[in-house]
């Protein structure tokens, strides 16, 4: 009988090797295209030593660096080209990882030509421009705003539905990337990220306590045991959140959203003896919303527990994944892999607690 956890991404015997198999082959592959007309332009093979990290902390999630031979120096347009990365297995499998322009570069010159080194980043850098002109979302849908703000762009984007309307505006020069973030907690979405797809993402905050794992590391032989490091930021933690706005529908009734963490909570009001507390003022319009947004920001910033362990390369991680790991549901806040096959992937996890 097996006695696997259900996940949302099923297994794969490729990536989720059984405990007898101790090896198994993959490449990475680099597609390059002109990103204003689409043209395939070939694969260009960098010299060893390339990286991929994800961040959700910044506004530009991802960072590729390529270190690249004469041959891909002299050929590469940075202004016009994009790369488009894939991990391939034996058989043709072949997962995507994200499509990625060029942000930075230096050459370094040897009587045999050029060296590049480049710094490549999710196309978000595309989005993330000052606005030319302002932007009113007072009063209005806060899925048109963001669609108000994305309009235009050449971009694709998948937005979950939000209730919620904005009380906010921005004037011309405003940076886009800013005004998504301040979007994403009004209408209680996590931070966008340009995922795997090469597609931008707006979900709603979650509990990863009350979510089926995407993944399972308690399974099988996933985590090498060395390098293995917990952190918490227990003592400081808070344990209570409190939106607050003077932009309510209704000018008489103030706006106030109160979240707390359960008194079972090792850090909760109860236990600790006083309340830590974090305030935000918003533009934002009802208490519904406030009480919302108080709710995703416990989510997003209560951080209890942190772990940072080690893996084999896995493709399937794109961007607040949820993991189990020693019998809890931690959720990913950022990784970072060699693009070489025997090189490693390392992740940043955090536990954290239901926000009452």
């Amino acid at each position: 009988m097996s006695h696997e956890l259900l996940t949302i991404i099923p297994r794969d015997p490729l990536l989720d090797l059984d405990p007898w198999v101790g090896q198994r082959s993959a490449s990475f592959r680099f597609a390059l295209s002109n990103g204003v007309t689409g043209e395939h332009l070939g694969d260009i093979t960098p010299i060893r030593g390339a990286t991929l990290t994800h961040n959700t902390t910044s506004t530009i999630k991802r960072q590729l660096n390529l270190p690249l031979g004469v041959a891909d120096t002299e050929a590469i347009n940075g202004i016009t080209d994009r790369v488009d990365v894939f991990m391939p297995f034996p058989g043709g499998l072949e997962y995507p990882l994200g499509r990625y322009m060029f942000t930075d570069a230096s050459r370094e010159i040897y009587s045999s030509g050029q060296i590049g080194r480049t710094a490549l980043t999710d196309e978000m850098f595309l989005v993330d421009q000052q606005i030319t002109a302002g932007i009113n979302g007072f009063s209005k849908p806060i899925t048109t705003v963001v669609q108000m703000t994305l309009s235009g762009l050449p971009i694709h984007y998948t937005l979950e539905s939000s209730s919620f309307s904005s009380a906010e505006a921005w004037g011309i020069g405003t940076s886009r990337g800013s005004i998504l973030e301040s979007l994403a907690v009004s209408g209680d979405w996590f931070s966008p990220w340009f995922g795997n797809d090469t597609q931008m993402h707006f979900i709603r905050t979650f509990s990863p306590n009350k979510r089926i794992p995407d993944l399972d590391f308690d399974s099988g032989n996933k985590v090498l045991r060395s390098s293995i490091l917990e952190n918490d930021n227990l003592l400081t933690s808070p344990n209570t959140f409190i939106v607050i706005s003077n932009a309510a529908d209704d000018a008489s009734t103030p706006v106030v959203g109160i979240a707390t963490v359960p008194p079972s909570d090792p850090h909760s009001v109860p236990n600790r003896g006083f309340v830590v507390s974090e305030v935000l003022n918003l533009q934002i319009s009802n208490n519904a919303q406030a009480a919302a947004i108080a709710r995703g920001l416990a989510n997003r910033q209560n951080i209890f527990e942190t772990v940072t362990l080690t893996t084999a390369p896995d493709p399937r991680h794109d961007s607040y994944n949820v993991i189990k790991w020693q019998g809890s549901n931690w959720l990913e806040l950022g990784w970072s892999m060699a693009l070489v096959e025997g090189g490693t992937m390392n992740h940043l996890l955090r536990k954290s607690f239901f926000a009452a």
